[in-house]
């Protein structure tokens, strides 16, 4: 039986009290409980880089409860939002609802790209959430890998109507890795245990700098396959702007032999070629309607890489240039020592 000093301590006077204590802070930086009925706020940002995550989708959920004897459940609320250019999402309060208790409230902030953030359990373990503050909360995306469990992340991120229609493209995913479970798969491991990030390699100053580009960007992976061991991108896409202001960026790190075989795989598929090979073991240029591109490949490292940007933001071939050897320099400290894997 629950004890009188147990009851006490659930409830702030379970007669009158309109919600539960919140088991959150009110800010990181604060002892004080935060409020269950809001407002919330923070900041989301990508956790290999530091930089905003813009036009995640942003999930709160409030619940109800009625009855002192016997108690029963009394509905919930919800609200829908996204993070801004800026990467900062606000929450608003939740009106009193007469009759009943406020005994829960979750924030899901959810992209594609990303592992999803709950504010009351973590993804790793799914275990308690010690750090989420109403205000000013701070929520580092980690970029999705291919060693993660689309199951295991679709139970992690839960239902509702909302978040259903959200994560249907995830669904047919978890649905194909619960088909080949029982298989084994074979893809190719990077040449040492080093992973390279696209997001390292170029950033939104170093287009900047290059491009006289005064805009600003929201940036995450493309939606083309998530980051992996062996792959990850990057997508720079000009706010208020058509798409020829956009860049993109995609690095592939492999054993040195198939690191050649993808870059000439990379090189057949474009338009028109024009080889340079004055960036790492080989490079090329390439211009196909309003999109330039240029590629290269450092055998030793084992990374290809491709950056592409519109005709807009890279007025002139030697732009594009220009930010694949920046990509290169950097690329050139993140993994200093060449050796050559077979």
């Amino acid at each position: 039986m629950l004890s009188v000093l147990a009851l006490a301590t659930a409830w702030t006077g379970c007669a009158t009290a309109p919600s539960r204590v919140a088991p959150f802070r009110e800010r990181s930086d604060s002892a004080e409980p935060g409020q269950l009925a809001g407002p919330f706020s923070g900041d989301v940002v990508d956790a290999a880089t530091r930089t905003p995550v813009v036009g995640a989708f942003v999930y709160a959920t409030w619940s109800y409860e009625a009855g002192t004897g016997f108690i029963i459940p009394a509905g919930a609320r919800e609200f829908a939002g996204t993070t801004d250019s800026r990467g900062h999402y606000t929450v608003p309060a939740m009106p009193h609802v007469p009759g009943a208790r406020l005994v829960e409230f979750n924030l899901l902030v959810y992209k594609r790209g990303f592992v999803a953030y709950r504010s009351d359990r973590r993804f790793g373990d799914f275990g308690p959430r010690m750090d989420f503050a109403q205000q000013n909360n701070q929520v580092a995306l980690e970029r999705w890998r291919d060693d993660y469990s689309h199951i295991r992340h679709v139970r992690y991120v839960g239902g509702g109507v909302a978040m259903a229609a959200l994560t249907q493209w995830e669904l047919a995913d978890a649905a194909e890795e619960q088909t080949a479970r029982n298989r084994t798969t074979s893809s190719p491991r990077p040449s040492s245990g080093t992973l390279v990030v696209s997001a390292q390699l170029l950033s939104e100053q170093d287009i900047r700098d290059i491009t006289k580009f005064d805009g600003k960007f929201e940036t995450g992976p493309l939606q083309d396959e998530p980051d992996t061991a062996t792959y990850s991108s990057q997508h720079f896409k000009a706010i208020g702007r058509e798409e020829t202001w956009d860049v993109a960026l995609r690095v592939w790190r492999l054993p040195s032999a198939k690191a050649s075989e993808r870059y000439d795989e990379l090189r057949g598929q474009m338009p028109a070629v024009d080889e340079k090979d004055d960036i790492a073991t080989k490079s090329f240029l390439t211009t196909a309607g309003e999109i330039r591109g240029v590629g290269f490949v450092d055998a030793g490292r084992g990374v290809v890489a491709i950056v592409t940007c519109g005709t807009s933001i890279c007025s002139s071939p030697d732009q594009a240039s220009a930010m694949a050897k920046a990509i290169y320099a950097k690329l050139q400290k993140l993994l200093p020592a060449v050796g050559v894997t077979p």
